[in-house]
């Protein structure tokens, strides 16, 4: 196995990944795969110091996560392929658990653990490909957050599986942590490098489940996904965060729903467009509302 993990200013985060990851080692043999996009929290310069035997691969630019993480494939040795970001925490039989289930269903091409916040709420990750209403009714989208119970983000999030412990097929998982077989990749290609960040895995398992394969839940293992403590890094969103996620968006819509001359594909790039335009805006209203109190606090 050949254990793939992009590192952009990951600082604590990759140290705790790193460290839960040689604490729960998997009993076959693997080799680490660190691709650090020029990170420049000192970093990239502690997994040299730190890690000498795991492969360090350093970028000489932001290069992006699909950029990235396809270098690291392409240095890979391994039968199995585990793509896992920077700010998780493998737990005890994580990994031999992909790894074993791998193993014994040839027809399954890709398989993931639960990731779940580091309070052990599940982040629903294993889920249905999107259709357009999944812009609604996301796993962050507004109307669920108000109305969770609503019968299109339960479909969407595949809410009938809550509770199970068995594995259960699923269209697309988050590559914070998927395993995928070599032969995959060999055959339909790991991630699309037109995307940067966002979109790029449900790109890649929609080709995964096109090229014949299947794509595999286990809910009875879990792996800790520290996106929430990432964000908190950050006051606002950047901007580029935003327009990449839109931009993903329209890129996944009109590779997989909407040929060239299908008029929805510029209807939904409208849509996207004024949705992006409507988050900036509310972004910004915030970083001023909070300079404003912060002056006053001052003032005070």
């Amino acid at each position: 196995m050949s254990i793939v993990i992009v590192n952009y200013n990951g600082g604590e985060l990759l140290k705790r990944c790193l460290t839960a990851l040689k604490r729960y080692a998997p009993k076959a043999h693997h080799e680490t795969v660190i691709v650090d996009n020029a990170s420049v929290d000192g970093s990239r310069e502690w997994v040299r110091q730190t890690w000498p035997d795991l492969r360090l691969i350093e970028c000489e630019r932001n290069l992006g996560l699909t950029v990235g993480f396809n270098r690291g494939v392409g240095s890979a040795r391994g039968e199995i392929v585990l793509s896992l970001d920077s700010d998780t925490e493998v737990t005890e039989g994580a990994v031999d658990a992909m790894l074993g289930f791998l193993d014994s269903s040839p027809n399954v091409g890709a398989c993931g653990c639960t990731l779940v916040y580091p309070d052990g709420t599940p982040q629903r990750t294993a889920r249905r490909f999107p259709s357009p209403w999944a812009g609604l009714f996301g796993r962050r989208a507004l109307l669920t957050r108000i109305w969770p119970n609503n019968r299109f983000s339960r479909r969407y999030l595949m809410a009938e599986h809550d509770g199970d412990r068995e594995p259960f097929d699923v269209d697309t998982l988050s590559t914070a942590c998927m395993a995928v077989r070599r032969a995959v990749i060999d055959k339909v290609g790991a991630y699309d490098e037109n995307y940067f960040v966002y979109w790029s895995d449900t790109d890649w398992c929609q080709r995964i489940k096109k090229g014949g394969f299947r794509i595999v839940s286990l809910p009875g293992h879990i792996v800790i996904h520290n996106e929430n403590l990432k964000a908190r890094h950050r006051k606002v969103r950047r901007t580029r965060m935003v327009v990449d996620f839109h931009r993903g968006a329209y890129r996944y819509y009109a590779n997989h729903h909407a040929g060239p001359r299908n008029p929805m594909r510029y209807i939904a790039m409208a849509a996207l467009l004024g949705r992006a335009a409507a988050v900036l805006l509310g972004d910004e209203i915030a970083r001023l509302r909070a300079t404003v109190r912060a002056t006053a606090q001052r003032s005070g």
